[in-house]
């Protein structure tokens, strides 16, 4: 855990994605130390975050000497890197599924035992969370690959959980739904944007900084207590049916 002296230490994958550079940001507002990573060293580093490194698990990189030996134990790690794909029963292909399979859940299980097996962990306990969906714990039309990915996330964090409580360490996932990001807008059309816009009585979509700020606080001191926990940032889109 952070002392007076050094300020609270956050490692966030998925760093150039627009959850992951808002978590940089709501991070960097607290001062806390961020590392960035990215699976490419060529995109810009943005200001919010104190290094960027380049990391891709699956083409053999080692998370510990790409961080650097002066790297000191991280106090809380956020994974906001992911993939998408859409596919149904009908036309599943199996390489792509792998492929969605390595980059929703196999990431986050390979990197997290690298940095455990290096100990780049607070030994007072760390915070980790992983985002997900709230596709997760749903399921909606040719969204196969993606529901079967999220689904195999949750059960990670549930099963992480109960093995890091020995050492100290938290984990939870956030699920966000439809955020209201150039992502968004860019892969749903306008019927689909207000069909979920009107989901809900709130008529819009969720923000990405409400994301950030419940990410950062689960990672922070403020946070003793909540682990295995999947808490979606929705609006209630998960549980509202208006009749």
């Amino acid at each position: 855990m952070a002392s007076d002296q050094q300020p609270w230490h956050v490692l966030v994958f998925g760093a150039s994605g627009a959850i992951g550079k808002t978590i940089c940001d709501s991070a960097s507002a607290k001062d806390w130390t961020v590392v960035g990573v990215a699976r490419t060293p060529g995109e810009a580093e943005p200001a919010e975050q104190s290094r960027r490194v380049s990391y891709d698990p699956f083409q053999g990189a080692d998370l510990p000497s790409v961080l650097g030996e002066a790297t000191r134990p991280f106090d809380a790690v956020v994974w906001a890197q992911g993939a998408n794909l859409t596919d149904s029963v009908y036309d599943v292909e199996v390489d792509a599924h792998l492929e969605l399979y390595k980059a929703n859940c196999l990431y986050v299980l390979i990197s997290l035992r690298q940095l455990l097996d290096a100990g780049l962990l607070s030994p007072e306990g760390a915070r980790l969370c992983v985002i997900s969906s709230i596709w997760q714990e749903r399921a909606r039309q040719t969204k196969l690959s993606y529901t079967m990915t999220k689904a195999a996330v949750g059960g990670l964090v549930r099963s992480a959980a109960v093995d890091l409580a020995r050492d100290g360490h938290l984990i939870n996932a956030v699920l966000p739904g439809a955020l209201d990001t150039p992502m968004t807008y860019a892969n749903l059309s306008p019927t689909q944007l207000g069909v979920i816009e009107g989901a809900t009585l709130f008529n819009r979509l969720s923000s990405a900084d409400t994301v950030a700020d419940l990410v950062t606080f689960l990672c922070s001191k403020q946070n003793n207590s909540l682990s295995g926990q999947s808490i979606a940032v929705d609006l209630g889109f998960s549980n509202v049916r208006l009749v």
